[in-house]
């Protein structure tokens, strides 16, 4: 599982190797650390860690950082999405873009979604919608469920496209 956890050392030399050490102990992947020399809070310093890790061994981690003298004070999982960007264009309204957005909605678990419409006095309207999923498996279901909604629609229905 993807965690972040906000992190703070001594501010003494070696302190960011003693906190960064017990990570291989727990067979953790170290993404990205960021190290706050400016923020500095009763003489230890913010590290921000973003790593991959088994989630029965985050408990153990904490320990170890507890033991180390290192204060942990946040540490949660990263939720990641997966986004895409479709083009969908025709006789597009905003009540038929909820309503497509609400059908989606109730087959896969939509994280966040945007949507901008603009129309056209001949009725050829556009609408952009960014969505974000939770699975790459997601993503794909919302492409087939997208695709089929704008072909019943008659919609000119465009996938990935960059903003």
């Amino acid at each position: 599982m993807l965690v972040n956890a906000d992190i703070y050392v001594k501010d003494i030399p070696g302190q960011l190797v003693v906190a960064l050490e017990p990570m291989s102990m727990v067979n953790a992947n170290i993404i990205g650390v960021v190290h706050s020399r400016e923020q500095v809070i009763s003489g230890r310093i913010a590290v921000n860690i973003t790593f991959d890790i088994e989630s029965n061994m985050i408990d153990k981690l904490k320990t170890i950082w507890e033991s180390r003298d290192v204060l942990v004070a946040k540490i949660g999982s990263v939720i990641k999405t997966y986004s895409r960007v479709y083009m969908l264009i025709g006789a597009v309204t905003a009540p038929v873009l909820e309503k497509l957005l609400d059908n989606a909605k109730k087959e896969i678990e939509i994280t966040s979604v945007d949507f901008r419409l603009s129309y056209n006095s001949n009725g050829k309207n556009t609408a952009m919608i960014q969505a974000g999923v939770g699975s790459e498996d997601d993503l794909s279901k919302l492409d087939v469920l997208l695709a089929n909604e704008c072909s019943k629609n008659k919609f000119t229905f465009i996938r990935g496209v960059d903003l």
